[in-house]
């Protein structure tokens, strides 16, 4: 789990880093915990609470208590927690704009052109769970890339 949540932390920052060294524009940007606008986004202010990442329970007990579910999440030998992200099905282009991951609809032979390095613009939907698993479809500046987690 700790992993996994490092995971997240370090694309997050390296995105920010990137959008700010690159300029990028026409996208919102978490800046000292207020989404600022670059360029003309073609979507709304993301809705979910900028630079604020809420940890997930480290007990069963909190877990359920907060709506989540307490189980063994991919090769990890414990039980952890994951819950329903409240922003989840939201449309979004980074992964800063979700309480988990921006996510893109991919085919089959997309998601195979992808984990051969193919990256391609779009826009995604926040996931449905904090913590998900498997390949998918990831989104940083509009840019989808293929990202595997166990």
């Amino acid at each position: 789990m700790k992993k996994i949540l490092s995971i997240i932390i370090m694309i997050f920052l390296v995105g920010i880093v990137l959008i700010l060294l690159r300029g990028q524009e026409d996208l919102w940007i978490c800046q000292n915990n207020k989404w600022i606008m670059h360029g003309k986004p073609s979507y709304p202010k993301p809705a979910d609470p900028c630079g604020k990442k809420y940890p997930l329970p480290k007990t069963k007990d909190e877990c359920i208590q907060k709506g989540g579910i307490w189980k063994k999440l991919g090769p990890d030998p414990v039980e952890t927690c994951n819950i329903k992200a409240a922003d989840r099905g939201s449309i979004c282009t980074d992964n800063s704009e979700c309480e988990g991951w921006c996510q893109a609809n991919m085919t089959r032979e997309q998601l195979r052109e992808g984990m051969r390095g193919k990256t391609r613009k779009g826009k995604g939907m926040c996931s449905v769970w904090r913590v998900e698993l498997g390949c998918f479809g990831n989104l940083k500046e509009g840019k989808i890339s293929v990202i595997c987690i166990d």
